[in-house]
């Protein structure tokens, strides 16, 4: 099933928690990615979300043990597409945004954020 979001926010830092609770607060819908397994790990993101920044029942979401593997469009992002690590299977999301953060840089942004 391909969903569709406003913004894709790879990681669970800082700044990641900063760019998805911003983006809630203007109405966007939010998929917020989680490298970790651990379901606490999205619990207390999804958490701390919806504590900063009330949103709609379908305007978060949290997904654990994934990686992205593809961003693509064109003049801008257009599609994410996800690996669920447990089973490796694929998923793709229509995107209009998409903000990486390396966890291993302590939160630093390693590549702008392209909205079309």
């Amino acid at each position: 099933m391909i969903r569709t979001v406003d913004l894709v926010v790879a990681g669970d830092g800082s700044a990641a928690r900063g760019a998805a609770a911003g983006a809630l607060r203007r109405g966007d819908r939010v998929l917020v990615v989680l490298r970790s397994a651990d379901r606490r790990v999205a619990r207390r993101m999804r958490k701390w979300l919806r504590s900063v920044a009330p949103a709609d029942a379908g305007q978060l979401t949290v997904m654990r043990n994934a990686d992205v593997v593809c961003v693509d469009g064109v003049d801008g992002v257009e599609a994410v597409v996800l690996r669920h690590a447990q089973t490796g299977r694929l998923s793709a999301v229509n995107a209009s945004a998409f903000v990486p953060f390396e966890e291993s840089l302590g939160d630093q942004v390693r590549a702008a954020t392209t909205r079309s």
